[in-house]
């Protein structure tokens, strides 16, 4: 049992060093400092710190800084992140600047705020005590920090680029304040606009917006943000709502070009995708296959009884593609051509009389012919008289 024990006791012993070591390792894979750059503030204005993430391994990482303090605090980015996140290379720093909004704050002191550090590939989170003095809070209003409710909508969630969409902003006034002008600030890497409204003391306000994108927008997912000021304060946090541009095909006849018995059919593909590749049927006929071509050369198949002339598309830089078909009846008109020619040549160059012979009365005699009547038939096939022949 002693022997046990002491076995036990050395392997608690090295468990104990192994974690001791791991831990130590884990916390050394990444620093943070925090470099105050405006950190004494009144209370209508917005502290600045710079973040600097040193990364300790051999390699590339990404870190996603933690928003701390809400609702009283509002931590952001410019431009807007949401999450925010740092790219760091391996054993190198990189910094970012975070900007400190105090959102309910109606007390002159000083504030820390415990700002967290993650690094995404294993989890691990560092605290990191950001601090801000509050020097004057003679910005508010009756007492009050400018607080608006937010909420946003964008319908539909895909979006095709040919068809309007409608977002929607739900504004609640959360005290007695009167907003005569708000500005909202809608962004995406699409668009950018801004509205001016009012907004009353505990009014609730819903706004919608009908906008329309570039009909050849390509197919992406975007982030739709809504923040907003007054007057240049922000008073909203940003709002991210994400959103589809999905991807869209049509064909499109062209105008037929016709000439004597030539008919030039054509279709226009075009696509939002600039690497759309997609497929083009259309109905055919064995007969019109004789006297068809096509650019480019299509695969003819049957199905279901039907034939079909089947092309893979591919659209360009310029999204579109053009098929041609071309039905050309006019050999039919040639062949038709030379057969009467020839039949009036034919008629043009016969001889007028025909000659036909035949033998009769044929007599035998001592095994062999002794005598017969050899009949010859001329006809006359012309219209003119021929002379008799002797």
């Amino acid at each position: 049992m002693a022997h046990l024990i002491r076995k036990m006791g050395k392997f608690f012993i090295l468990a104990a060093i192994f974690l001791v070591l791991a831990s130590a390792a884990f916390a050394a894979s990444f620093d943070v400092k925090v470099t105050p750059v405006k950190d004494r503030i009144v209370v209508d204005e917005v502290a600045e710190f710079d973040i600097a993430v040193q990364n300790n391994l051999d390699t590339d990482e990404e870190y996603t800084i933690k928003k701390a303090g809400y609702p009283f605090w509002d931590m952001y980015t410019k431009p807007l992140q949401n999450p925010i996140t740092l790219k760091v290379p391996a054993l190198s720093t990189s910094s970012i600047k975070l900007f400190v909004d105090p959102l309910y704050i109606t007390s002159v002191d000083t504030y820390t705020i415990d700002m967290g550090v993650v690094l995404e590939s294993t989890g691990q989170e560092q605290k990191v005590p950001i601090t801000v003095g509050i020097k004057s809070t003679e910005p508010l209003i009756g007492g009050y920090i400018p607080t608006v409710l937010t909420s946003t909508s964008i319908s539909p969630g895909k979006i095709d680029p040919r068809e309007d969409f409608t977002i929607t902003i739900a504004l609640n006034n959360q005290n007695v304040l009167d907003y005569p002008n708000l500005t909202i600030k809608i962004e995406s890497n699409l668009f950018k606009d801004e509205l001016y409204v009012p907004l009353g003391p505990k009014e609730d306000r819903t706004i919608e917006v009908t906008k329309r994108l570039d009909d050849m927008a390509v197919p992406q997912e975007d982030r739709l943000v809504i923040a907003i000021f007054k007057d240049e304060r922000l008073i909203v946090s940003p709002i991210i709502k994400e959103f589809e541009v999905i991807e869209y095909a049509v064909q499109e006849e062209l105008p037929k070009e016709q000439s004597f018995l030539k008919i030039r059919k054509g279709i226009k593909v075009t696509s939002n995708n600039p690497d759309y590749r997609g497929a083009v049927k259309i109905e055919t006929t064995p007969i019109k296959n004789l006297f068809m071509t096509t650019s480019p050369r299509a695969e003819i198949i049957k199905e279901n009884g039907r034939h079909y002339l089947v092309w893979n598309v591919e659209v360009g830089n310029d999204q579109t593609a053009l098929i041609h078909t071309s039905e050309n009846y006019r050999p039919i008109v040639v062949i038709g051509l030379l057969v009467i020619a020839a039949i009036v040549l034919y008629f043009l160059f016969r001889s007028p009389i025909v000659v036909s012979k035949a033998i009769g009365n044929v007599g035998m005699s001592e095994g062999g012919i002794s005598e017969a009547k050899v009949v010859v038939r001329v006809k006359n096939r012309s219209p003119a008289q021929c002379s008799p022949m002797l």
